[in-house]
């Protein structure tokens, strides 16, 4: 099963999903319950395919006041920790393998410059060796 990965050439904004009332609500009023807007209901997916409430899941949900300012807050923090995810995985995804050959490169430059030290360390104590066996 092969998945679409390609992104959707248009995402819908928030106005274009939710219709909200035209007016406020008086105060002690409650707003009235979201409608989707036609020209989007007609072409979006069901959002769970197949699912609706029990009638006991019905009688159980209390009627919902909407506060905009309170509902694009929540959009947006929701939004914020999906790109953070979205974000550390990409940055994961895309700095491994230049870490990996840097890594690589590092190690390799690393062991050559151990190796000349070594080189400059066995060659000054062979030197030193034999000075004192020739000053005997």
């Amino acid at each position: 099963m092969k998945t679409n990965t390609q992104p959707p050439q248009r995402v819908p904004v928030l106005t274009e999903v939710v219709v909200l009332p035209k007016a406020a609500p008086e105060a002690g009023d409650e707003y009235p319950p979201f409608t989707t807007d036609p020209a989007y209901a007609a072409t979006a997916p069901a959002p769970l395919d197949g699912w609706s409430p029990s009638p006991t899941e019905k009688a159980a949900l209390p009627p919902v006041a909407v506060d905009e300012a309170m509902l694009t807050q929540r959009v947006l923090a929701d939004l914020d920790k999906q790109l953070d995810l979205m974000f550390e995985h990409r940055l994961r995804e895309t700095l491994a393998p230049v870490l990996a050959r840097t890594t690589d490169t590092l190690v390799r430059e690393m062991r050559n410059q151990l190796a000349v030290s070594l080189r400059e360390m066995v060659a000054r104590a062979v030197t030193l060796e034999l000075d004192r066996l020739r000053k005997r």
